[in-house]
Formats: structure tokens, sequence, C-alpha cells
């Protein structure tokens, strides 16, 4: 049995097979935009479990630093966070207060110098709106960033910008400023 195809046939045929295809091409997208959500939604759940680790290690020496370097420390919180017109603003990984001043401290794994941008950033939004249920008013604002590993340079620039800086040194924490450093105060405006 023999079969004729006309022009026709052969057109409708490619076009069947081009619509089959571009579903397929579609279902695949939509299938990888999924996966890449999940994957991203696990990459950060265990970014948070690590950071939850690495906080872990810093807080129990971090009031001894401080002392260390002439302040003194009454009370360390973690996950404080701040809001303005209902929504979440920003949000610290460890506030350390006493009655005068106040640490706000960034902690990373890895620590780039966008982290530490983003942390000044976090201390003009601190210094304009307080965090939930701590009042800061009257309170010098120093601020800190504490890494694992360190990017690029991101530790001479947290430092060039008035930033305590907290490394790991084999397996101690230590403020790594010298006795030069000036660190850079923001004054509360509420």
């Amino acid at each position: 049995m023999e079969i004729k195809l006309t022009k026709q046939d052969i057109l409708e045929l490619f076009e069947r097979q081009s619509k089959t295809f571009d579903e397929r091409l579609e279902k695949s997208r939509k299938f990888s935009e999924e996966e890449h959500s999940k994957l991203r939604k696990e990459i950060g759940s265990l970014s948070g479990t690590w950071g939850k680790f690495v906080a872990e290690m810093v807080k129990p020496k971090i009031v001894e630093l401080f002392k260390e370097k002439g302040i003194q420390i009454e009370t360390t919180i973690q996950s404080v966070e701040g809001f303005l017109n209902g929504q979440k603003y920003y949000e610290i990984d460890l506030l350390l207060i006493n009655t005068n001043v106040a640490v706000v401290v960034e902690i990373k794994s890895s620590l780039s110098i966008d982290d530490v941008n983003e942390h000044l950033e976090r201390l003009e939004k601190i210094k304009k709106v307080a965090p939930k249920r701590i009042d800061l008013s009257g309170v010098t604002i120093y601020g800190a960033v504490a890494g694992m590993i360190v990017e690029g340079e991101a530790d001479k620039y947290a430092y060039k910008k008035g930033l305590f800086v907290l490394r790991q040194k084999g397996n101690i924490v230590e403020i790594v400023n010298d006795f030069k450093f000036k660190p850079k105060e923001w004054k509360v405006e509420y």
C-alpha cells in the first residue's frame, strides 16, 4: 500500500511537530524554573543553617572581645528585626547592647564587599527605625562584620568604612582591628 503525501500534508506534519516541540520546551522550562526555585530554597536553608552555626561560634567569645576593645556588653540578642509600615525593613544577626552603646553584627560564612555594603545600608536604616521592642535612642551604634571566610579585600574595606571586623583564626574568633582603628558612629534619629 502506497501512501501519497501532498505538500499540504507535509506542511501540516511539520506544523504539528513544531507545536509538539514548543509544548515540550515550555514544559521543560516550567519544570526547570520549579526545580531552580526548589534548589534556591534548599541552598537558602543550608546557608541559613551555616550562618546560625557561624553565629554560634562567634557569640560565646564576642562579649569578651568587645570588652578588650573598651566596650562593655550587657546583653546579646540574635535575629532582631526592624519593621517599617508593617513590612520587615531589616534584620540584625546579632545585637550587642548596654545602656550607652549598641554593636550591630552581621555574620557571614563567607564575607564579601557586597555584604559589607549591605550592612552599611542596614546601619543607616537602624538609625531611622528602631528594632522591634528595643529602644536605641540615645545610644551610640557601631557596626561589625564577622566572616569565617573573607572574599577579596572585604575585611580591609569594612575596616576603612569604620566597621569592626571579626575573623576566624584557627578555632578562635578575634577582632582584627588594630589600635589605630576609630569606629564609625551611627546616632539614632528617633
